[in-house]
């Protein structure tokens, strides 16, 4: 999620976490330079192992549409193996050419870089007051990302806290929210090596529960008009604006509704077609966006950007209907994949708050 111009922003810090998860060049130079970074940063002290295996406790607190939110979660090692992908649920498809992009720099550094993103269903509030428990005292760490979201870290090495933890996650299967081609590249690249650390990767977990955890539809931009076809899939219906037609969109009981703006806001409701996720990105991926190429498309969770962008490019914004983290579980249980870019978990956790080399055991 980083474009050119925070790119430039954040390489301007001479250590910053950017040079390693996005470095500058072509490939394969690109993951030698990387590699040779992450040697000269373990030995000039840059960066130092922690001497106890440990869970990283993260508290985030950011602002979203002008209410505050308070995020808890716990940086961890989530297993890669066979077994362990038994207990693992993704809901995207993933496309070759990030994996093999990834796999290259996997193993070029031999670090889990940046973590996935994992949310995991927490009835009986067990996991929460582990991880709430592992938040006493002072943080070992504090800052503000460039998100201006504001970080809070705890090294988690005691014992019994660790087995706490251990016991309260370890009978959870765990939902991909972010991160699906890096847990699949970690297979693939376990599968193929068999090399020591490989069996795991890096994953934020945070419970179903947890009250700052925020799911945003991710609204779809195509690069050419979408009113015609949109007129032969769904009743459409004019809006007076966005924040009219975002409305409808949230407010209507057909899961599967929509809106569009293309010269005007419309809003669609379609029939289910077929259709068994009660997500409106899977009906939308198999009618009204299905003839659109992959380098024709863009997404945001933002709609009045999505709307600019659409006027921009002279094609058309398609809005997604929100919803939630429990609809995203269902869904994946009832059709298994969804498209590219169904989820949104906003924040995005941030990369350099901790990194995994392969080799730790």
């Amino acid at each position: 999620m980083i474009g050119p111009e925070l790119a430039a922003a954040l390489r301007r810090r001479t250590v910053n976490a950017i040079h390693l998860e996005l470095p500058q060049g072509e490939p394969p130079a690109k993951y030698g330079r990387a590699a040779a970074l992450w040697r000269k940063w373990t030995v000039d002290g840059t960066l130092s192992r922690d001497p106890k295996a440990a869970f990283y406790a993260i508290e985030e607190r950011y602002v979203l549409n002008g209410k505050k939110f308070t995020r808890r979660g716990i940086l961890s090692a989530l297993g890669a193996t066979p077994k362990a992908a038994q207990s693992i649920i993704p809901h995207e498809r993933t496309l070759a050419k990030p994996k093999v992009d990834r796999l290259k720099m996997l193993d070029a550094v031999g670090v889990n870089i940046s973590p996935i993103f994992g949310v995991f269903a927490d009835p009986s509030g067990a996991a929460r007051k582990a991880i709430r428990a592992g938040m006493k005292g002072r943080p070992d760490a504090a800052g503000k990302s460039h998100a201006a979201v504001d970080y809070k870290v705890w090294v988690v090495d005691e014992p019994k806290l660790v087995a706490a933890i251990r016991k309260a996650l370890s009978p959870r299967s765990i939902l991909i929210a972010d991160g699906h081609h890096r847990y699949s590249v970690s297979r693939d690249h376990h599968a193929k090596t068999k090399g020591p650390g490989t069996d795991a990767v890096l994953t934020y977990l945070v419970p179903d529960e947890d009250s700052g955890l925020v799911v945003l539809p991710t609204h779809r931009i195509a690069q050419k008009s979408l009113l015609k076809r949109a007129a032969g899939f769904a009743s459409l219906k004019k809006a007076r604006g966005l924040a009219e037609l975002l409305k409808l969109v949230e407010r209507s009981r057909n899961p599967y509704a929509f809106g569009l703006i293309e010269s005007g806001f419309y809003f669609g409701e379609p029939k289910p077609n077929g259709c068994r996720s009660g997500l409106a990105v899977e009906w939308l991926g198999a009618n009204l966006l299905s003839q659109i190429r992959p380098d024709e498309m863009s997404y945001t969770p933002d709609a009045a950007l999505a709307a600019r962008k659409a006027k921009a490019s002279r094609g058309a914004a398609v809005l997604v209907k929100p919803f939630s983290v429990a609809q995203v579980r269902r869904a994946a249980k009832a059709v298994g994949l969804l498209p590219q870019k169904s989820t949104y978990f906003f924040p995005k956790i941030a990369t350099g708050l901790a990194f995994r080399p392969l080799d730790a055991q």
